[in-house]
């Protein structure tokens, strides 16, 4: 059974959930976690604790496109106190890959690497410190391979395919493979409703990676169990969807992998992906020893993914007297080596383009592109946030072009309720945006 190092401290009163939740309108109700978090107390997933534990180690690729030729794990292998050196060929079940929407993410690395930081090797030891000596001694001899960086480089014409043969649901609606997920949107005439316009702005904008920077790096304890299954002790966001893609990857059914949410020191998205689920039963099930794994800052940025680097071409126009008459513009997202919430943030970049205006001619489209960059996936408001970046941007120039001011230009083309938005989708809900605006 795993223990939490940590456990309430001596006085705390057991009762005191059940005094104040009485859940009363306007009532201030206790945490139950606070009193233990701000004594520090709480037992957070890396305080799991097992009396004969192992620790995990991840090997990670030090380039970022390569064929590996070879892998040699011997030196680690014979080191003392090491269990056991895992690499692709060691996999237990025919699935090798997972993902969120797309499988496309290699459980280790099978023959290529395609970001920096991609697990390679994982080693099992009886100290942290030996588990990480032993991964340095892994040997691989990479052949790097050319790099695709940005939307040029993703969609020349003699491009390298990150993801060659492509086969899944999404690739019928992009026009080239290193396109994941292409969303377009286009409502009423963009070219009639130009000539309407007394003015027009353009501007391209750009928007840079961002990492969630939890306070808790990824950890988590993994147990086997009598069964041949395994107990896997986690901080995630998403324990149903970990586990069905962790499942099939140790060639395990669903109810063989219980898992338990541990304290969750931070996410905003980014525990979202698998990370160390996987790994940690692997070797778990490999060494028939509990093994825990616990990241630090450094490996943590490459342990999870990101928000999307965006590029965002925007035009919008306006008459004189300030009403908006059309937009048009593209959004490519970078989505990295893969796929994870890609696709979701593409519709939500797509949809959300427009911010709270309202417009009803419009030409939108919005991609997010397979490269060899680290994978990016949820980050708070994502897709969103990118395009508000943007079209706020816009609103400044529009409102300077005209000689208006920003919030009264803000205020004129806000949507209320009735507004349909480019999507077709009636916002049947208050929003009241420019009494928003005027009360702040």
């Amino acid at each position: 059974m795993a223990q939490n190092t940590r456990t309430a401290p001596a006085g705390t009163p057991t009762n005191v959930t059940q005094k104040h939740n009485k859940g009363g309108i306007g009532e201030s109700i206790l945490r139950p976690d606070g009193t233990l978090k701000v004594t520090g107390e709480f037992a957070y997933s890396s305080d799991m604790w097992h009396e004969d534990m192992l620790w995990g180690q991840t090997l990670r690729s030090t380039v970022a496109h390569a064929e590996i030729v070879s892998i040699d794990i011997s030196e680690a292998l014979a080191m003392p106190g090491v269990y056991s050196v895992l690499t692709y060929d060691d996999l237990p079940a025919e699935m090798k890959n997972y993902g969120l929407e797309i499988q496309d993410t290699p459980v280790l690395a099978n023959g290529r690497v395609r970001h920096h930081g991609e697990p390679v090797a994982l080693v099992a030891a009886d100290h942290p410190e030996t588990a990480r000596r032993a991964a340095a001694k892994i040997k691989i001899d990479y052949r790097e391979l050319p790099l695709v960086t940005d939307e040029a480089s993703a969609l020349a014409e003699d491009a390298p395919l990150i993801h060659e043969g492509r086969d899944d649901h999404h690739i019928g609606h992009v026009p080239h493979p290193n396109i994941v997920h292409r969303q377009p949107i286009i409502r009423g005439n963009v070219e009639e409703a130009r000539k309407r316009a007394d003015v027009i702005v353009k501007g391209e904008y750009t928007f840079g990676m961002q990492d969630q920077a939890f306070l808790g790096p990824e950890s988590g304890l993994a147990v086997p169990s009598e069964d041949g299954g395994v107990e896997l002790y986690v901080a995630t966001q998403w324990l149903h969807s970990d586990l069905q893609q962790i499942a099939p990857v140790l060639g395990l059914p669903p109810e063989k992998v219980r898992m338990t949410l541990s304290g969750v020191g931070g996410a905003f998205g980014g525990r979202e992906d698998i990370s160390m689920q996987i790994h940690a039963c692997l070797l778990a099930l490999a060494t028939n020893k509990p093994v825990k794994i616990v990241y630090n800052r450094f490996e943590s940025f490459f342990g999870h993914v990101h928000r999307h680097p965006a590029k965002l071409y925007y035009e919008h126009g306006a008459t004189k007297d300030g009403k908006l008459t059309h937009m048009k513009c593209k959004i490519v997202l970078d989505g990295g080596a893969y796929a994870s919430a890609s696709p979701a943030v593409v519709g939500n970049a797509s949809s959300l383009s427009v911010g709270p205006y309202v417009l009803e001619d419009v030409d939108i489209e919005a991609i997010a592109l397979y490269t060899n960059n680290p994978p990016c996936g949820a980050m708070r408001g994502f897709g969103a946030v990118q395009a508000c970046f943007a079209y706020e941007a816009q609103m400044d120039k529009l409102a300077a072009k005209l000689g208006m001011d920003p919030v009264e230009f803000r205020q004129l083309n806000a949507m209320e309720q009735g507004t349909v938005m480019p999507t077709g989708q009636v916002v049947d809900a208050p929003a009241p945006v420019a009494e928003l605006l005027r009360r702040v």
